[in-house]
């Protein structure tokens, strides 16, 4: 079943949406990809550029053709003069080796016969490089070579691989399930035997490919939000896997999660050139949308906050996009609703951002209105307390709309929210790190009266799994009195070193990513590494 999904998937996905799939069976077949197109910015001529194993350059011309056969009249209007182009010039780009190269075109399609006729008359040509076609049947030979050993090929294993690749694209993509596979293939349960060095690298370069192949039909509907979700799902669990198969040495996992990293940061970035040339946010019927108009404001914050904090260390977008995208965030025209404590997830990377990159006192009102609000929803017998944050938006906009009568045996109805919380500690330590004593003293009587709960890991490999059955919960409560230095000192330095692993701790746009997926690994530890690794002067 699943070597006929994988062929239907050839013959369905467009070049971008394949795209992913064949870096990553680049990577297994021992090629060191230095350059994948992000579809934004300069492609240095060429789609991916590559080392191949023998150490000579290689760059692939990729076209999406699905079910059908590149004609001669097509190739020479729109294909021979950039094959031209691909042969005749070395690229340009840091690390790709001097002298000859390698030049190929691939397609998920076929080639007619004429065409292939016209690419050896092209080698013929005094050319530094000579072309070569990779088409449809190639594609199949790398998929089945690779992936489908360590794919799931029990019963269950198969439904789950067809529900993600059938599900609506449009729709939210079903990231447990998909958690779920990648968890199997990566041996994350605490009863899974250790995987050596070569079953590892062999495990990351499945998970990816499983990855892109879930996420493709979203991609090919434009649906980025799904797609980033999905490839910071894997991201962090090919981080969480090294970390427990490795102690936390990604080195054999370092192409395969560059690669994931490089897709994820492709869907921000269509993401955010969606976003700029929108009039408005409305999707769908307007007289509907308001129900969830809120919600996607938050999934943006989140999501564009991301995108800028990454912008920071690398070159995503244009200097204009940039500019942009820094006036959108800074100047917001959308209002955002406190609809749970999962929306955190949301803001505090918004809250954070715009503290480095607004020197005005605005961002530490914005901080204290958040703490100050989540901490006032949470008090004891309150009418409107927040959801804990294992409960998504669409399970609360549920529960508000069910009537009465049908609320039996839904699990928000029966739990108690007031009187604890989840991340108001996180909050108040950012309000501590804005410096202003006045806002801590005025928040601390009715902080104190709650109970803050958290999920303490024994393992730091456990923070990157999506639903985690380790661990103890506990609750903490505070005196009702507190020393400013102290306060302080735990929002920088907490009370122990944080049960996170590094390579994630060092990438504060991913955590933060991890954040959006899972939105209840927000805790004033997570924050407190987040800061620390993004604006480590801030509190000082």
């Amino acid at each position: 079943m699943i070597e006929k999904l994988l062929e239907n998937w050839l013959d369905s996905a467009s070049e971008r949406s394949y795209q992913p799939v064949f870096v990553q069976m680049l990577s297994a077949e021992g090629y060191t990809v230095l350059h994948s197109t992000r579809h934004c910015l300069l492609e240095f001529g060429k789609d991916i550029l590559a080392i191949a194993p023998d150490g000579v350059g290689c760059a692939f011309q990729l076209k999406g053709d699905p079910k059908g056969r590149l004609r001669i009249s097509s190739f020479r209007r729109d294909i021979q003069p950039q094959l031209v182009q691909l042969m005749a010039q070395t690229p340009s780009y840091p690390g790709f080796p001097e002298g000859p190269h390698r030049a190929y075109l691939v397609s998920n399609g076929q080639f007619e016969e004429e065409v292939q006729a016209a690419a050896r008359e092209m080698n013929r040509a005094p050319y530094p490089a000579k072309i070569e076609f990779w088409s449809r049947g190639k594609l199949l030979e790398l998929c089945k070579k690779h992936g489908l050993t360590l794919w799931p090929s029990e019963l269950e294993g198969e439904r789950d691989l067809l529900e993600l690749y059938l599900s609506d694209p449009k729709d939210q993509l079903p990231l447990e399930t998909l958690a779920n596979m990648l968890s199997s293939i990566l041996k994350m349960s605490k009863d899974d035997k250790a995987l050596n060095s070569q079953e590892l690298s062999r495990a990351a370069s499945s998970a990816a490919w499983l990855t892109g192949i879930a996420t493709a039909t979203f991609a090919e509907a434009e649906n980025h939000q799904a797609v980033a979700y999905g490839w910071a799902l894997c991201c962090t669990l090919l981080i969480g896997a090294y970390e427990k198969h490795a102690v936390g040495d990604v080195t054999n996992a370092q192409s395969s999660l560059e690669l994931a990293k490089y897709s994820l940061l492709d869907s921000l970035t269509a993401l955010w050139h969606e976003t700029e040339k929108k009039a408005h946010l409305i999707e769908g019927d307007a007289l509907t949308d308001p129900e969830i108009y809120h919600w996607r404001i938050g999934v943006l914050f989140g999501l564009l906050s991301s995108l800028a904090i990454a912008e920071d260390s690398q070159r995503l977008l244009t200097d204009t996009e940039r500019k942009n995208l820094h006036t959108w965030l800074k100047d917001p025209k959308h209002r955002l609703e406190i609809w749970g404590e999962a929306v955190m997830a949301n803001i505090i990377p918004w809250v954070v951002w715009l503290r480095k990159n607004d020197a005005s006192t605005r961002p530490d009102a914005e901080i204290y209105h958040l703490a100050k609000t989540a901490i006032e929803r949470n008090q004891r017998n309150s009418q409107s307390p927040l959801p804990a944050p294992y409960y998504s938006f669409e399970q609360i906009l549920r529960h508000r709309l069910k009537p009465a009568k049908f609320l039996h045996g839904d699990s928000l109805g029966h739990e108690t929210f007031d009187g604890s919380s989840f991340t108001v500690e996180a909050l108040l330590h950012l309000v501590a790190r804005t410096n202003v004593k006045s806002y801590c003293k005025a928040l601390w009587p009715s902080f104190s009266k709650l109970g803050h709960r958290r999920l303490y890991l024994e393992e730091p490999w456990q923070f990157c799994l999506f639903r985690s059955s380790y661990g103890q919960e506990e609750t903490k409560l505070y005196q009702l009195t507190y020393t400013w230095d102290q306060l302080k000192a735990d929002a920088r330095k907490g009370e122990k070193p944080p049960c996170i692993p590094q390579a994630l701790q060092s990438n504060p746009w991913l955590l933060s990513m991890w954040w959006q997926v899972a939105p209840y690994r927000v805790n004033a530890e997570s924050v407190r590494a987040f800061c620390e690794a993004l604006y480590p002067r801030w509190g000082t």
